[in-house]
């Protein structure tokens, strides 16, 4: 009765008539079974729980985001990082770096790169010296500021594609009908992201807004990040969720301008997709 269900709502999706009732359910109804495809999971979790998060896919990417600029900016908010603070920046930003980063930095494989990493903050702990290798290892991924999103639009509905295909909710041949519900999926991602909080540590929450306030111009998922030491507070928007598109024709016009001062082109009030498919401000 279930995968009957879902059917249906993929049947209507195919056929354009979007509804981000139909995408609820077909998220909720498959979280559990989505074949380790982790980003179609968190989509599916973030509607099941906007509140507070606590775990998946964006969390962990905030916390490791979080961890990496809050190590990397210490020096300049007039604190001195210790070697644990270092130390958990390391494993951060091997986390978030790409293989092609770990290997020009550390000079090694990413799990080269880790043994020499730890290798070095055992040797610093029981007061021995490192070797070279070591040391150019630890100080790329102790002491610098690492980003990459959690994931990106069209890592989503590929994964979307794979799920409704291996729980037999559409067939392979739907699939060129299917990639033409690809920007909705995107934008109801956005939507149901939008204005949701994750726990970066034990004490600390961070806010996950809509826009697009990037070179590119392209829509996102940002995670607002606040360090208070200073007599000015520090703040540093990171972009946990990437997509492809622009703001033109895929946002209401009056989405293009923002009250916030700081929050230039991100969104600070409640967003849903209007009856043309594009985001808009709830009244």
């Amino acid at each position: 009765m279930l995968d009957e269900d879902l059917r249906h709502r993929a049947r209507r999706l195919m056929a354009g008539d979007f509804r981000t009732g139909d995408l609820d359910r077909l998220f909720l109804g498959q979280r559990d079974r989505a074949w380790g495809r982790a980003a179609f999971r968190e989509i599916g979790d973030f509607v099941a729980h906007r509140d507070t998060r606590e775990k998946g896919l964006v969390t962990q990417a905030g916390k490791d985001v979080f961890t990496s600029v809050d190590v990397w900016s210490l020096k300049m908010r007039g604190l001195e990082p210790s070697w644990i603070d270092i130390a958990r920046a390391a494993e951060a930003n091997l986390r978030l770096a790409s293989d092609e980063q770990t290997r020009s930095g550390c000079g090694c494989q990413r799990g080269v790169a880790k043994k020499r990493m730890r290798s070095a903050l055992e040797k610093i702990d029981r007061q021995e010296t490192p070797t070279g290798p070591e040391i150019k290892a630890l100080d790329y991924l102790g002491n610098r500021f690492i980003w990459k999103p959690a994931f990106t639009s069209g890592q989503l509905f590929g994964e979307f594609k794979e799920v409704l295909i291996r729980n037999n909710i559409v067939s392979k041949t739907d699939i060129a009908t299917l990639n033409e519900a690809e920007v909705f999926v995107t934008l109801y991602a956005l939507s149901v992201m939008h204005g949701s909080t994750i726990m970066l540590n034990e004490t600390n929450k961070a806010r996950l807004y809509a826009g697009f306030a990037n070179r590119d111009r392209f829509l996102e998922i940002k995670v607002e990040i606040l360090f208070s030491e200073l007599s000015k507070p520090l703040m540093a928007p990171i972009c946990l969720f990437l997509t492809g598109l622009g703001p033109d024709g895929h946002c209401d016009p009056s989405l293009g301008t923002s009250a916030d001062t700081v929050l230039f082109n991100s969104w600070d009030f409640p967003i849903d997709i209007d009856r043309d498919n594009r985001l808009c401000q709830i009244h």
